[in-house]
């Protein structure tokens, strides 16, 4: 960052391209330039600005905000000429999320807060930006919102972030990726009826492995969960309390197999592929008499699953006390009234009308 040198030499020559006389003659002449800042001599580094006479040292400049370009003559600039980012309009009241930590700043453009040049709502801490550039490299240094990079570098280039030319680490470690490329292969339901261990897994049988729809991070035996083939969908207990509490279990249960003999239980989303026959109440009866104790159930998984069907909201019913009866069967017939939720009882006067539902 020096303003009285240049790489005169090849990439391998001297330091980087700078020759060994050239570093020296350097030294001699910050050694006569006093920092601005620190007031202290060896200040190499001059701002670019015409006929501003500042020099400071690296360190110095940093903290007083000045701005380094790592590009092109590796200018450098003061805290009185450094580039801004100029907003037109400004119409944001409220703070807005750092994009990279997700803390919340103040959408004013400064030295320690960036905007986005290619994505208006897209603001940075120049910290978070410097950290991610380094991490990334020239290569995958982006925009965290629309992936753009050649107008994104240009700008941060611009205010001083310093993208190295290499390349991003998770590219050169071997086998980085390794995870991905294996299949999760374990049994992971309550009770598990393979003789061989939950990680036996033989492929088209009853003992194979078939994995969560949705997370695909829980596995089970087609057996330990009354599978019939590969093609039946399953889901694992915390995925299907999050589906049951979002209202897609309504939308599931109406692609169920068409059987009185199958509880809620056993219809909570283990339903049957689209692509398999349907088969007729009847047969569907005699094929479970056939499997017998195959759709037999651990009670404590049931138990589970049906506390996914608990709705925490309450109905407040008004039992007038001189007519205790009548006024619970008006409280029930009510429109309104759900028994799927907690039900809790007020005793009124008979001349007393609050909170009576009409």
């Amino acid at each position: 960052m020096s303003s009285g040198i240049w790489q005169r030499g090849k990439e391998e020559e001297g330091v980087y391209g700078f020759l060994i006389e050239d570093i020296r003659k350097e030294v001699t002449r910050a050694s006569k330039l006093k920092c601005c800042i620190c007031k202290k001599t060896g200040a190499s580094i001059g701002c670019v600005a015409p006929r501003c006479k500042r020099s400071y040292h690296f360190p110095c400049g940093l903290q007083r905000e000045c701005i380094f370009h790592f590009t092109g003559n590796f200018v450098s600039f003061c805290w009185n000429h450094r580039p801004v980012q100029i907003i037109i309009s400004n119409n944001y009241r409220d703070s807005l999320p750092c994009t990279i930590c997700l803390e919340f700043i103040e959408p004013i453009p400064t030295y320690s807060i960036l905007r986005s040049p290619c994505c208006k709502n897209a603001w940075f801490h120049r910290d978070c930006l410097q950290v991610q550039a380094i991490n990334a490299g020239v290569f995958f240094f982006r925009c965290t919102i629309c992936n753009n990079s050649d107008i994104f570098q240009k700008e941060m280039l611009r205010m001083g972030i310093h993208i190295p030319e290499k390349d991003a680490p998770w590219e050169l470690e071997e086998n980085a990726y390794q995870e991905l490329l294996q299949h999760y292969e374990h049994c992971d339901v309550r009770r598990c009826r393979c003789k061989e261990g939950r990680d036996h897994n033989v492929p088209d049988s009853k003992w194979e492995i078939k994995r969560c729809q949705c997370c695909g991070s829980r596995g089970t035996h087609l057996a330990c969960s009354s599978l019939q083939s590969w093609e039946q969908n399953w889901e694992c207990l915390e995925c299907r309390g999050i589906l049951y509490n979002s209202g897609d279990f309504q939308k599931a249960k109406k692609h169920t197999l068409p059987n009185t003999n199958v509880g809620i239980t056993d219809c909570l989303l283990e339903e049957s592929s689209p692509k398999l026959p349907r088969q007729s109440p009847g047969a569907q009866r005699k094929d479970l008499l056939r499997q017998g104790s195959k759709f037999r159930r651990d009670i404590s998984t049931l138990i589970i699953e049906l506390g996914f069907q608990i709705k925490k909201k309450t109905k407040r019913l008004f039992i007038n006390k001189t007519n205790i009866w009548n006024s619970a069967l008006d409280g029930f017939r009510n429109q309104n009234f759900n028994p799927s939720y907690t039900i809790e009882i007020a005793y009124v006067n008979e001349n007393d009308h609050f909170g009576i539902e009409k």
